[in-house]
């Protein structure tokens, strides 16, 4: 124990730092030099002093900055429902939801784009908003992305895409079919809809996905197109076909539109054939169900069709029968 006591003794006086005598001799002038040094080093490199503290400093703004940003972007969206250019710019950035179908996300920025769609178009026609049409363009545009969210899952489930490609081709034919230059179509979009291309293409390959996942899930539908099919392939009349087939189907006994109508594809699969005779299963652009135009004249410039439509039903009955049943959550009240 006495050499232990020793031994920390001799080495408290080992470490213990001398004082600076306050004299300056020649035995103590190393020894001030050595202070003012040290000193003048802390000047001249200040950063290696104050590292650890700036990081630190750093940090915690950081953080801070952070939580402020997200609680006042959390504030615009989920209480004041904000649906400015900013706010949509911050959906988009970070994929936030809005609502949830099914156990599926629905995204806060497919909402936003279609009802900021909706207001510029209202805003153009110089319609002053109520608030209950306002409320009415609100739940229409969370019923679209809502069902955009369900395609999303469907699709995935069933091994279904879209490709660019595709999408490019309907945005061209439609632009060809109004017969627009890029810089036109892309200047339509701005003023009718507050639409940017990006946006365009968006809205293009979610109605393509959509109208691919509708056609697969409805066996109904399939059913009733495969007995229209065969009736014409039997050589039955358009009437014969609607008294046979009842209730099954829809039927549209007139038509009159111009040649260069946007009508899904109806009218120019219509001009192909001979009047009096009847086409086979169409899948127009709405994605609706099975067309079968019945074409009755053309003019020079119009086209009169009948058709027989077999719809598709299970994609929306399966949206709405998740509402009903508690499959719907939303986070935000647009009512």
């Amino acid at each position: 124990m006495k050499g232990l006591a020793m031994f920390k003794k001799i080495w408290k006086r080992k470490t213990q730092k001398k004082p600076l005598p306050t004299r300056i001799t020649n035995d103590t002038m190393a020894q001030h030099r050595e202070e003012v040094l040290a000193g003048g080093r802390k000047h001249k490199y200040p950063v290696q002093y104050t590292k650890r503290r700036l990081v630190w400093i750093t940090l915690i703004v950081s953080v801070v900055g952070l939580v402020l940003a997200a609680t006042f972007f959390w504030f615009q969206l989920y209480v004041r429902k904000d649906t400015g250019d900013i706010s949509y710019r911050v959906t988009k950035l970070f994929a936030l939801p809005v609502a949830s179908i099914d156990g599926e996300k629905v995204r806060y920025s497919d909402y936003l784009m279609f009802e900021r769609s909706t207001r510029a178009s209202q805003d153009r026609q110089g319609r002053a908003d109520s608030v209950d049409k306002a409320k009415f363009q609100r739940e229409m545009a969370m019923d679209r992305a809502l069902e955009y969210a369900y395609t999303r899952k469907l699709a995935r489930e069933l091994n279904i895409e879209t490709t660019k490609e595709q999408v490019d081709v309907a945005i061209k034919d439609y632009r060809d079919k109004v017969q627009l230059s890029d810089e036109a179509y892309v200047a339509v979009l701005q003023d009718n809809l507050s639409w940017s291309m990006d946006e365009m293409h968006t809205a293009v390959e979610m109605s393509l996905l959509q109208q691919a996942v509708s056609f697969a899930i409805d066996e109904e539908a399939s059913k009733i197109s495969a007995e229209v099919n065969n009736l014409v392939i039997e050589g039955k009349t358009l009437q014969e076909i609607v008294e046979t087939m009842g209730q099954k189907v829809q039927y549209i006994p007139s038509v009159t539109v111009a040649k260069d109508n946007s009508d899904g594809g109806l009218s120019t699969s219509a001009m192909k054939l001979k009047p009096g005779t009847i086409s086979e299963a169409i899948r127009p652009l709405a994605g609706d169900g099975y067309y079968f135009v019945y074409l009755i004249s053309t003019t020079e410039d119009t086209v009169t069709y009948a058709y027989i439509k077999a719809p598709l039903t299970a994609f929306k009955g399966e949206v709405e029968e998740l509402k009903k049943n508690g499959g719907v959550r939303y986070y935000v009240d647009v009512s």
